[in-house]
């Protein structure tokens, strides 16, 4: 029987999240609104490509704030039908209420009435500390939620890197399955990893410097691993089916950044193949006006999203048809 689940994920990739999900066997998508799906799966899903998911309880229409939603779980018990009973007993659990993708404070006679609820029906015991069960009450504008979490937190974010359903949104993007892709400008793990687990028959990481290079062949094994600039690889000319270049958005836009990405674009269409798929993942600021500027390839997609609290995007390109098989 199908169960139905809710996942989050960064807004404005609702695109190939919804092509994602449709790929996955057993999984039948019902809703995708920003930042967020519903479907159902026949298992427990467990995507790269989401930040969290969770098994919904119960799904009402959208509540002016938390307390709001929690009277309304109150008032009807209906959602005790769908808790996994079988997994209840002797369970610790919190419940943790959201706007959102903000934690905000509820009333706490609610909360304790609701905590009573669940425990005097499913045989689970409240422990705020360290729970084995988050039970979430989330409104959001298309809907308010009862969620069982499922898994720990996932895709947490390290300075200078890509949170990793970002990069499994890119290696999908990238279509690299058995084919050859290479990442310019390497600086995290993060993004290599996603294209090897994506499928990447040969994977070439470009690292700017050593400290970058050492980590990367120290975190990911069947790999090549070059230090030098994006601007200048070793690659063979329309070699690689995928090439992939992300600028930290915390750099600093200086002269000398622009001039680096124009170089590397300059190499990307080099060594892209005819119908090869070029991913730029940067702020706006720093590579908007550069790309609008990129002769030779072509538009297939943009997406906006903010990453690291800047305005940013991933653009998504191939090469234009008259500029295939030149030198």
């Amino acid at each position: 029987m199908k169960k139905l689940y809710f996942s989050t994920f960064v807004q404005g990739l609702e695109k190939p999240i919804e092509a994602m999900l449709r790929k996955e066997g057993g999984v039948a998508v019902e809703r995708v609104v920003p930042g967020a799906a519903t479907y159902r799966s026949v298992r427990e899903p467990a995507f790269a490509f989401v930040h969290q998911t969770y098994s919904v309880l119960f799904q009402m229409k959208p509540a002016k704030d938390v307390n709001e939603a929690i009277r309304r779980l109150l008032s009807t018990g209906s959602w005790l039908d769908r808790f996994p009973y079988e997994e209840t007993e002797g369970k610790r659990f919190r419940i943790v209420t959201a706007m959102g993708d903000k934690l905000v404070a509820a009333n706490m006679r609610y909360v304790d009435m609701l905590e009573k609820a669940i425990c005097e029906n499913t045989g689970m015991r409240t422990y705020r500390e360290r729970p084995d069960v988050e039970l979430w009450v989330l409104c959001r504008p298309e809907a308010s939620y009862f969620l069982w979490r499922i898994g720990k937190q996932s895709a947490t974010r390290q300075e200078g890197q890509l949170r990793s359903d970002v990069c499994a949104v890119v290696s999908f993007l990238s279509q690299c399955g058995a084919k050859n892709a290479a990442v310019l400008g390497c600086t995290g793990s993060s993004l290599p990893f996603a294209l090897k687990a994506g499928g990447a028959r040969s994977l070439t990481c470009v690292c700017p410097d050593r400290a970058s290079a050492k980590l990367i062949e120290g975190k990911i094994r069947g790999i090549r691993v070059s230090e030098g600039s994006s601007g200048y690889t070793d690659l063979a000319d329309a070699s690689q089916q995928a090439v992939v270049l992300h600028l930290p958005v915390k750099a600093e836009k200086t002269s000398r950044l622009e001039a680096d990405l124009r170089n590397a674009l300059f190499e990307a269409r080099r060594i892209l193949s005819d119908e090869g798929r070029l991913i730029v993942i940067a702020s706006l600021d720093h590579a908007e006006s550069t790309l609008r500027k990129t002769q030779g390839v072509r538009m297939l997609a943009r997406y906006d999203l903010v990453l690291s609290g800047q305005k940013s995007a991933i653009w998504l390109m191939t090469l234009k048809p008259e500029d295939m098989g030149e030198g």
